[in-house]
């Protein structure tokens, strides 16, 4: 099993999907906390906060998806957490475990953004 895990990450179609795994739920933030920062101006005068609702929706999505590569790409790594020592596997390890972690973290943090515009109060009344 290690020996199949060693040759998918490392090539490079295993390596774009640690990537991805470990950026993609930073980005889908940082996507997020733009996007509702441009709109909620719009939202605030006119009452619609749906873009708001919409990019929210989106990013929590883009999050978890990112989480979850990572969690694949972790069960691809043989699903540890020590090695004796580095090398490709471990290395991989580290990363899938890391974009757990970050999938998990920016999940929570988007939906903490999200939370005045569900509550309905993200302009000054």
């Amino acid at each position: 099993m290690e020996d199949e895990a060693k040759t998918e990450f490392s090539e490079k179609r295993g390596q774009l999907w640690l990537w991805i795994g470990l950026l993609l739920p930073p980005a889908a933030w940082a996507m997020q906390l733009q996007t509702v920062y441009l709109t909620s101006e719009y939202g605030c005068k006119y009452g619609d906060f749906m873009p708001n609702h919409l990019a929210s929706i989106f990013a929590i999505l883009l999050s978890i998806i990112g989480g979850a590569i990572a969690w694949r790409n972790w069960l691809e790594a043989d699903k540890g957490w020590k090695a004796e020592k580095a090398n490709p596997v471990s290395r991989s390890r580290f990363m899938a475990i890391l974009g757990m972690l970050t999938g998990a973290l920016f999940t929570l943090l988007i939906f903490a953004q999200w939370l005045p515009t569900l509550l309905g109060v993200p302009c000054d009344k």
